[in-house]
């Protein structure tokens, strides 16, 4: 969901994306998602799908996070670098509110 409003956010404030800029949405998504997997490498389970605590469906919170920065983002960045800033910051900001919600959980 989030990355799907994060796309409409950036057509809203940059216009119609070119090939280009659909191609550059997609690797950003993807490049937010494979750097936070390197960094946190330590901390995954050996087995993918791992079993996620129930917190994990409550994600309404990263969501709003992620539109925020990317929003916010939007009003500054223009250009071919808007639509790969959108889906990196709304990807990356999600999967880290998830971690913490996980994080918190675990926690308790």
């Amino acid at each position: 969901m989030s990355l799907w409003c994060a796309g409409a956010l950036a057509v809203r404030h940059l216009g119609v994306p070119s090939e280009l800029d659909v191609v550059l949405f997609a690797v950003g998504a993807a490049a937010a998602f494979l750097i936070l997997a390197l960094l946190g490498r330590e901390h995954l389970d050996v087995e993918v799908p791992m079993r996620v605590p129930a917190v994990v469906v409550a994600n309404a919170v990263p969501v709003v996070v992620a539109l925020v920065m990317v929003a916010g983002a939007l009003t500054v960045v223009r250009g071919m670098l808007g639509f790969f800033l959108a889906s990196f910051l709304a990807t990356a900001s999600y999967v880290l509110g998830l971690a913490a919600f996980i994080a918190l959980r675990a926690r308790r």
